[in-house]
């Protein structure tokens, strides 16, 4: 009974308490869902064989205009560098000298002239043209400044300042020539108001103009070249930089710099990017940048105004750096160094005086010996050559003798294990890990010490940066006692081993056990918070119906619950101590996603697991699972739709031991090396050796798609691109009639080359005076070329726009049973 009694006491003290705080809004949790994305995609799967025939049916023959561009612009892949990522490699190499001290440091000059490079902005172009949000209207500027505008900057306002629809080279060239002369038109902003992840409040975004958001790229690009190697140097700020995440800051903290570090300094700076002075942004500039131009010109970009949603009034704040530009994020971690070289420095310094005010000396960090333990290891050898020098130990006559020794060296080992590692006190130490505006430092000092730490760290951003420190978030926590918390995990440190001569709990220690590593666990109260917003489950966490999803294909509704269950286990599960803690989070999705069946199909769980249910031999594995079919032709297809477990969702995740790799690349870093990640075929990096080769062929097949006739007329003149909004989001049969729409969702494209006059009268919905289209149009009614659509493809081989087999998509031929 005891022993029940003991296990039931443990379940309850372990068994977390859940509670969301956070309200549910039905309306936020559709938007929240991305319904109609799945909606398209179970209308597209219905109509697969019709959207097969229909690709083929659209196909057009090759045109040779159109074989001669994509030839030249091939040659040019092979043959010519990129010469503003020859230039980006340059400063990158340079800086990199200057982080390992193979160069005395120079401070970067002439970077205006790279910024207006136009190959840079059209690089820009590529890196910002696929995002979701690059349609989202600005502002437009106030009448005064409009009128103060030369017949230059109007023409930039006018021609797709706002959004990037009808973007074309001449709008580059523009741009640049305007940059070049230090007159480039910055434009005005709208801010909006997001919901805050986890709590009741909004969160300011500023949204720029396009062509604001494509300059912002530009030099966005020029200062991670610049600052890139000695962000890798430091190797404390993994915040929004290039080849960087959340969990590279959590395997930081995961390293061996942590043992022993017991209390925590959450940080959080409270409206970080509003609060940041200007001037203060310009002087750290000024720290690695000797280019009065550009310092001129980064003046008039931090000199923004925006029209505030909310009441519709136009500001034009004196502080702050807008969140929601492109370059703001590393804007903010290039002024935020100095808090990073601070603490390194300023705090480590402080903390290396209080150990010498305590006798300790600052390089004598290993452990000490004293003689009363070196006597007890001499005599402990000394016993073990007398047990040595007798026959076998074990047949020898004198065995009362060899006991005798046995039990003298074993109390002698558990006199060295209570007799301390240092002689005096430890030293104190600290480790300091930043993610944008939250930090925290781990550290063994006393609380006094910590809240002396705290002031000092306050009075810095303050008086430094004009940053405030948040009192309400930056709270110092005894993690053998509470939880600490940072980018949604728990930190909790265990308590010293207590041990007895009868094996018990009481209040001897052994003073010689080493520490352990922090624990690392999910953040139940986030989580329980953003179940609840997003409706799978009640406010104490019991599994619930998500109503609005039943309308869709039961395959559909797996293959949503499958697709958050893979994002939180990819997450958490490899850097969390326990894996196991997730499967109360999966439970939830799980039963959420059975219980949602269940109301789709107006029956019961128990019913829809006789229906669907398969791997019932064992409760770790039991699922449900529903089969598509389709038919292509005449031959059959047939696809699984398996509820994810805990386990299988496990596996698939330690499978690919990126936690292993991300404490390579640490432990790299700390060791001195820059640079040399993986790169990126899609998004290539300055800080690869290689970046200069990969840049050629984003660059030239960029530039071969404005070179591009029109799609719709197959004119040569005034080439522009036109931009459309979530192809993916519609399915193909709800699309119109026009024949370039249809054929961009066939492509899987969101832009397409047309010249101006058809982007105007033809798309845009003006009536169209010209001659029929039929006669523009050189092969008969369908596109000019389908390569002109889809140019990347075709520029460097790849795979062309017919869809994989269906084989390779995880479709299997039916087999047909004889029964």
């Amino acid at each position: 009974m005891n022993n029940i009694y003991m296990n039931n006491r443990k379940l309850k003290i372990m068994a977390p308490r859940f509670r969301a705080v956070m309200p549910f809004v039905k309306k936020d949790a559709i938007r929240n869902m991305n319904m109609a994305y799945y909606k398209a995609y179970s209308r597209n799967m219905k109509d697969y064989a019709f959207i097969e025939r229909e690709k083929r049916r659209k196909s057009t023959l090759r045109w040779d205009y159109v074989s001669k561009i994509l030839e030249v612009y091939t040659d040019k892949g092979f043959q010519e560098k990129s010469q503003a990522g020859k230039i980006l490699q340059g400063i990158f190499n340079k800086n990199h000298a200057y982080a390992k001290g193979d160069l005395p440091f120079r401070k970067s000059t002439r970077l205006l002239s790279v910024v207006s490079n136009p190959e840079m902005l059209w690089l820009a172009y590529k890196r910002l043209k696929g995002n979701a949000g690059i349609l989202t209207p600005a502002s437009n500027v106030s009448k005064e400044t409009f009128n103060n505008y030369s017949q230059d900057q109007k023409e930039v306002y006018f021609r797709k300042k706002l959004t990037p629809d009808g973007f074309s080279l001449r709008d580059v060239y523009l741009v640049s020539s305007l940059i070049r002369r230090n007159v480039y038109p910055w434009g005005s902003s709208r801010r909006i108001w997001l919901d805050k992840p986890g709590s009741n409040k909004k969160r300011p975004i500023t949204i720029p103009p396009f062509m604001d958001k494509l300059v912002q790229e530009s030099i966005k690009m020029v200062l991670i070249a610049i600052w890139e190697p000695d962000f890798e140097r430091m190797n404390r700020s993994f915040g929004f930089r290039p080849n960087k995440s959340c969990h590279d800051a959590i395997a930081a903290l995961q390293s061996n710099h942590t043992i022993g570090l017991h209390w925590a300094l959450e940080g959080d700076i409270s409206a970080a990017y509003d609060n940041i002075r200007k001037e203060d942004a310009i002087a750290c500039l000024e720290k690695k940048i000797k280019d009065r131009k550009f310092i001129r010109f980064m003046t008039s970009r931090l000199d923004y105004d925006y029209v505030d949603q909310k009441n519709k009034t136009r500001v034009r704040p004196s502080m702050g750096v807008p969140q929601g530009g492109i370059d703001s994020p590393y804007l903010f971690n290039i002024i935020f160094h100095e808090l990073d070289k601070f603490v390194m420095s300023d705090v480590q310094t402080y903390l290396s005086e209080l150990n010498t005010r305590m006798g300790v000396n600052k390089s004598d960090h290993h452990r000490q010996r004293n003689k009363t333990r070196r006597r007890m290891e001499t005599r402990i050898n000394r016993l073990k050559k007398d047990l040595s020098k007798t026959n076998d130990g074990i047949n020898n006559p004198e065995i009362n003798f060899c006991y005798n020794i046995n039990k003298e060296i074993k109390l002698l080992k558990r006199k060295i294990l209570d007799t301390p590692y240092y002689v005096g006190p430890k030293p104190y130490r600290l480790f300091y890990v930043r993610y944008a505006d939250d930090w925290i430092i781990l550290t063994n000092a006393s609380p006094l010490v910590i809240e002396k730490i705290r002031y000092r760290i306050k009075e810095f951003l303050y008086v430094s940066l004009g940053a405030q420190l948040s009192e309400e978030k930056s709270v110092i926590t005894d993690t053998r006692k509470n939880a600490a918390h940072f980018l949604g995990f728990e930190i909790r440190n265990h308590f010293s081993p207590k041990w007895t001569k009868s094996g018990g709990f009481y209040n001897g220690s052994l003073r010689r056990v080493s520490n352990f590593p922090p624990l690392f666990r999910p953040d139940s109260s986030r989580l329980i918070n953003r179940f609840h917003t997003r409706g799978f489950c009640d406010q104490k966490g019991f599994p619930i119906s998500v109503t609005w999803l039943t309308g869709l294909e039961a395959t559909v509704i797996i293959e949503r619950f499958n697709a958050c269950i893979r994002g939180l286990m990819t997450y958490y599960v490899e850097w969390i101590s326990c894996p196991s803690d997730m499967s109360r989070w999966i439970y939830i999705l799980r039963y959420s996603c059975l219980k949602t069946l269940a109301h789709k199909y107006k029956t019961t769980i128990n019913k829809i697991m006789k229906r669907f249910g398969v791997d019932g031999y064992s409760s770790s594995t039991k699922t449900v699972e529903v089969v598509a079919a389709i038919t292509v032709g005449k031959v059959q297809f047939e696809k699984g739709y398996k509820l994810k477990t805990y386990l299988s969702a496990k596996n698939a995740c330690m499978s690919q031991g990126r936690r292993w790799k991300l404490f390579k690349i640490f432990r790299s870093r700390e060791a001195g090396e820059i640079g040399n990640y993986p790169l990126k075929k899609d998004r290539p990096t300055v800080t690869h050796e290689n970046f200069v080769d990969f840049i050629s062929w984003v660059s030239v097949r960029t530039k071969a798609s404005f070179d591009m006739p029109c799609a719709i007329c197959g004119s040569f003149e005034e080439i522009e691109m036109h931009h459309i909004r979530h192809v993916r989001k519609t399915a193909y049969r709800d699309l119109s009639q026009f024949n370039w729409l249809r054929m961009l969702s066939l492509r899987n494209r969101k832009q397409i080359p047309v010249c101006h006059y058809c982007h105007r009268h033809v798309i845009h919905g003006s009536k169209y005076q010209g001659p029929p289209l039929r006669r523009l149009v050189r092969l008969d009614d369908k596109l000019v070329d389908n390569r002109v659509i889809h140019v990347e493809s075709f520029v460097k081989p790849g795979q062309e726009y017919f869809s994989r087999p269906l084989e390779e998509r995880g479709w299997s031929r039916r087999i047909k049973k004889d029964f």
